[in-house]
């Protein structure tokens, strides 16, 4: 059920934006349907931002976060009683985006759509490479969520992503927002557990393609 809670914050600059996943019909048939994320989290607080990807039987989660808009960057992953990280450099990029081709960027005017009770605007994101589809994406700037620029197809999107494409390693999915809370976040949420250990972006990049393939 949608739902959307804005509570007592007038900046609604922080707060959680619940997103369900969907797949193609293809994809829920196949058999390893029930390891796929099907719930993505988006905490937001200031310059401070982080997206975590987990599924229905909880085996695994998949965190990013970005504090002081992009100035620290980290994937986290744990899958069963395996917890690990990597800290980000300059040229590494979120795990959810692969690197993308020029885009333009197309706002669509008096077109909205209603998700979790917010009135949305829409935009196309059209790709230099032809092979690659354009993306529908619907949006609000009532939502002050400061994203990092990470050589995503949304980089120059402004406000809170409500309904978005992403093709990940091949796999297509639609992320759509269920529910907004505009609530006070505990900073804490943005600090690496301590029962997390350092590890290299490739072993981690090589287990979540592990999980979806």
């Amino acid at each position: 059920m949608s739902a959307c809670r804005f509570g007592q914050s007038s900046n609604k600059d922080e707060g959680v934006i619940s997103y369900k996943i969907v797949y193609p019909e293809e994809v829920r048939e196949r058999g390893f349907a029930a390891f796929l994320p099907t719930k993505m989290i988006s905490t937001f607080k200031g310059k401070n931002y982080k997206i975590s990807i987990k599924g229905d039987l909880s085996l695994y989660q998949l965190d990013y976060i970005s504090k002081s808009n992009g100035d620290s960057t980290t994937t986290l992953f744990r899958i069963f009683d395996k917890r690990m990280y990597h800290q980000h450099g300059k040229d590494e990029y979120l795990f959810l985006f692969e690197r993308v081709d020029e885009t333009r960027l197309e706002f669509i005017e008096g077109e909205t759509k209603v998700i979790a009770g917010i009135e949305c605007k829409k935009a196309i994101v059209h790709f230099s490479n032809p092979d690659l589809r354009n993306i529908t994406v619907y949006y609000t700037e009532d939502i002050k969520i400061i994203r990092p620029k990470e050589n995503s197809p949304f980089d120059n999107i402004p406000g809170a992503l409500m309904e978005f494409d992403i093709n990940f390693k091949g796999l297509e999915l639609k992320c759509v927002a269920e529910e907004v809370k505009i609530k006070k976040v505990n900073p804490k949420s943005f600090i690496v557990p301590e029962n997390y250990t350092p590890s290299e972006q490739g072993e981690i990049d090589e287990l979540v393609t592990s999980l979806i393939q």
